[in-house]
């Protein structure tokens, strides 16, 4: 592809055999010229492979474990309960509540920065954070990634324009990331309950103070969040398009949850060992939609041989997470919309050797670190929504359904499912008390 080496991986087999058996190979990302000139260079999910990488992977590795995060769910609970909230206020602005509540989950666990609401000028400034990640990320979009000689023309020469908008992103997220770190420090306290992530790695390993360590304190802060709001955006997404396209699911999922927790409280997460249907659907949205479908790109760092086939160092590696997910060796009937899948004939989860999350969320190295914290937020909002409301089709001003198709943008990083005017309804008279209960009202 335009004179670089180019290999996508079609296999499941052939994922793990390079990306984990031969990690110490496959662990690199392809330089970029656009993430160094927009200053995105700090951020380790595109960083190259290196003792710089490593030092970021340790910092934040200890935040995310599957025994730490169970710590943030009252970030997940708070932002959980305000979504229905601004449902219920206002059903026809779903897409919108959507992405600003995992904007919200992530600034409360990882800077503990409360915003409840749009206008908030911390949701403006991280929504300038990942409009700019995703522009720099879509292939194409700059020549200059192709023809790396363009970077050196002056920024007045015809087809420059790239550089002007380089340079005012850099600003922006340079300021961004340095006010976002610093309002959270200044919020740091002794209690240890609920901590965001910058204090626990501030906190626990006596960082604060130590220019460099917080450095590497805020470039990791910043990582997270750009790396794990929009994704999560997009499963959301998924969730509502898959509820009205398969009611039956729907109401399997609700009659679970009246069993288990009734109707006269909202789901939390000490009723998840309890509900197996609902973790079976976040298990089958990351299987039926996932967000990346060709993951994020690797890079070879020598020359390797596989299954014949020679692999030059430097080359580019995809993975097409999408084909692996809907092989229908591994998944009978791949794009119907199925949790049963993940469930034995008694109605226990059964993912033993085909978990999504263990593709979805990367190979070897490169694994993503906040896999646990992913799924522990969709748990508690499928099971929050599903609990509150009656989710169908669009309908018509004759009132009767409109045409349903699953449609999602393929021209982007993330493939984020089109929102449609989904009818949202309170599935009982009483769930606005509920939702006003839980949001403190």
């Amino acid at each position: 592809m335009l004179g670089q080496d180019t290999i996508v991986l079609g296999s499941l087999k052939a994922a793990r055999d390079l990306l984990d058996k031969r990690s110490a190979n496959y662990s690199d990302r392809p330089t970029s010229v656009m993430v160094e000139l927009v200053g995105y260079d700090w951020l380790f999910a595109l960083m190259g492979y290196g003792q710089r990488w490593r030092q970021h992977r340790r910092a934040v590795h200890p935040t995310m474990t599957p025994d730490v995060v169970p710590q943030y769910q009252a970030f997940h609970l708070d932002a959980a309960r305000n979504l229905l909230r601004l449902v219920l206020q206002n059903p026809e602005g779903l897409a919108s509540h959507i992405k600003f509540t995992f904007a919200a989950i992530v600034m409360g666990a990882i800077y503990g920065i409360e915003i409840r609401e749009p206008h908030d000028k911390y949701y403006r400034m991280i929504e300038r954070m990942g409009e700019v990640g995703e522009e720099i990320l879509i292939p194409g979009r700059f020549p200059v990634e192709a023809f790396p000689v363009l970077r050196y023309l002056p920024s007045w020469f015809p087809g420059s324009g790239f550089k002007t908008w380089a340079a005012e992103a850099k600003r922006d997220i340079a300021s961004i990331v340095d006010h976002l770190f610093e309002s959270s420090k200044s919020a740091m306290t002794s209690d240890s309950s609920g901590r965001p992530m910058v204090h626990r790695i501030l906190g626990d390993s006596g960082l604060q103070g130590d220019t460099e360590l917080e450095k590497v304190c805020k470039e990791v802060a910043a990582t997270m969040y750009v790396g794990g709001a929009d994704t999560s955006n997009a499963l959301m997404g998924a969730f509502f398009l898959a509820m009205a396209l398969y009611p039956e699911v729907q109401k399997k999922a609700q009659q679970e949850l009246d069993a288990v927790v009734g109707t006269e409280r909202l789901p939390d997460f000490s009723d998840r060992p309890s509900l197996p249907y609902i973790t079976a659907i976040v298990k089958e949205l990351l299987r039926w939609h996932p967000a990346i479908p060709t993951g994020v790109p690797r890079r070879s760092l020598a020359d390797d041989e596989y299954s014949g086939y020679l692999i030059p160092g430097g080359t580019t590696i995809f993975v097409n997470i999408w084909a692996i997910l809907h092989d229908p060796e591994l998944y009978p009937q791949p794009d119907e919309f199925m949790p049963d899948r993940f469930l034995d004939s008694a109605g226990n989860l059964d993912i033993h050797g085909r978990d999504p999350a263990d593709i979805v969320f990367g190979f070897g190295r490169r694994v993503c670190p906040g896999r646990h914290f992913a799924e522990s937020t969709s748990f508690i909002l499928v099971a929050s929504v599903l609990s509150a409301f009656e989710i169908g089709p669009p309908v018509g001003e004759d009132g009767k359904p409109l045409p349903l198709k699953r449609e999602a943008s393929d021209h982007l990083v993330v493939s984020h499912p089109k929102v449609h005017r989904y009818t949202v309804r309170p599935r009982s008279a009483h769930v606005e008390r509920l939702v006003e209960m839980a949001n403190g009202r």
